[in-house]
């Protein structure tokens, strides 16, 4: 039972989910069948993965729309720099929908942010707070 959670952790973190989604529908799915104890082993269990996997670590930058790529590809060479990303290191372009604009940058599990979801979020809980 712990491998399907962890396959599907992994399958849905591929997929371009965000790592605070995942885990957030991880915790949920695990109260709401009762599992609440697997949630360590789990976590545990997909850093190993993920650790095992490190040996060809590949840049991520997940942006709103593929014209937007084009527009910020400065801001996202200059990002992928500060995380450590060189010339041979691969870089996987994905769109993410629930990005309104900007891009999020991830390499060596370091995540660089700088999509307008973010600002705005920041924005809204800086105001209601």
């Amino acid at each position: 039972m712990k491998s399907a959670y962890v396959q599907a952790f992994l399958e849905v973190i591929q997929a371009g989910m965000s790592v605070d989604a995942a885990l957030t529908g991880l915790k949920s799915t695990l109260e709401r069948k009762n599992h609440t104890k697997l949630y360590a082993p789990v976590l545990l269990e997909v850093v190993r993965v993920l650790e095992a996997d490190k040996d060809g670590t590949t840049a991520v930058v997940a942006v709103a729309s593929a014209s937007q790529a084009k527009e910020l590809k400065v801001q996202i060479s200059e990002t992928l720099a500060a995380l450590g990303v060189d010339k041979n290191t691969p870089v996987k372009e994905t769109v993410d929908e629930t990005l309104v604009g900007g891009f999020v940058a991830t390499f060596d599990y370091k995540e660089h942010d700088q999509s307008y979801k973010k600002a705005l979020k920041s924005l809204f809980e800086s105001i209601t707070k």
